[in-house]
């Protein structure tokens, strides 16, 4: 981890929410990159150093289970990835371990902060 703290990428087609995620992250020290499909996402994976990944499951170019599956197989498992969505988690698909962990929107901020915090100690 850096000293600026975590380098995140959150991939969500509704640009308020993107943005508002963006700044709360910012807020407790992390550095946000955005993204709002899953091509772009994918070329900023290949970009630069990512610690956490936060995606929408329903985006407007791909799924992203199947777009979490090609970020871990890019990058490994030294990234988190974090899924954000309305939806539940479906344990039935192949795809979804490839996420750490799943969050319902609308986002409980406290969870979300633990979970980065958890993230920094285990980089640290």
């Amino acid at each position: 981890m850096s000293a600026e703290g975590l380098q995140i990428l959150i991939v969500d087609d509704n640009d308020m929410a993107s943005e508002l995620l963006s700044e709360f992250v910012g807020l407790l020290g992390h550095d946000a990159k955005t993204a709002a499909t899953g091509a772009e996402a994918l070329t900023l994976c290949e970009n630069g150093r990512l610690d956490v990944i936060l995606t929408d499951i329903m985006l407007p170019d791909c799924d992203g289970y199947e777009l979490a599956a090609r970020m871990r197989k890019q990058l490994g498992n030294g990234v988190h990835i974090i899924a954000l969505s309305g939806l539940p988690k479906n344990s039935q698909r192949p795809e979804a371990v490839a996420f750490d962990h799943w969050l319902e929107k609308p986002v409980d901020l406290s969870t979300l902060e633990e979970l980065l915090a958890r993230v920094e100690r285990k980089s640290a």
